[in-house]
């Protein structure tokens, strides 16, 4: 009995270390609680992740880089939780039928779409996320072995929040 009680201890303060490691690591980065991800962007990453084959945790990992989880936000031409720019997306939108890039779900889709179209090579995560981010000369900083602040985020956060669900 008393080894029981020990194991289950030990798995308590296993479990309260690991949320402290992981709250340390989200303050130390000044990132704010990636872990609480909205309930529609959880089922919306779900949903596109199985139709475009891409984990549901790296597209809400670039929802909270891009905008911290907010549909309406602007950055220049770039709208909503992904960021989507109607310039360069206005036919991948109307194939889509894609109208309002506020709406998370459109908004969602179209990132998806694209991220699944630039990852479609089988390269490393990084080169389709430095494309997505519009970052340029990508081979040649691979190759000296520099990744982008960008693609260091969102795979930090991807990698928190899929331990969090148990990945």
């Amino acid at each position: 009995m008393k080894k029981v009680i020990k194991i289950y201890a030990l798995g308590f303060l296993y479990t309260i270390l690991v949320s402290l490691v992981i709250a340390m690591h989200v303050q130390a980065n000044g990132l704010d609680d990636p872990m609480d991800v909205p309930d529609e962007v959880i089922e919306i990453s779900e949903e596109l992740g199985n139709e475009y084959n891409i984990c549901p945790e790296l597209i809400q990992a670039i929802c909270y880089v891009e905008s911290r989880f907010q549909a309406d936000a602007e950055n220049g031409e770039c709208i909503g939780i992904m960021q989507v720019s109607r310039r360069w997306h206005k036919d991948r939108m109307e194939r889509l039928e894609v109208t309002d890039l506020t709406d998370m779900r459109q908004n969602m889709t179209v990132a998806v779409d694209y991220l699944a179209e630039l990852a479609k090579d089988g390269e490393d995560l990084e080169v389709p996320l430095m494309r997505y981010h519009g970052e340029t000369n990508i081979m040649d900083r691979l190759e000296s072995g520099e990744t982008s602040w960008y693609v260091k985020k969102v795979l930090e956060i991807s990698a928190l929040l899929e331990e969090q669900h148990g990945k």
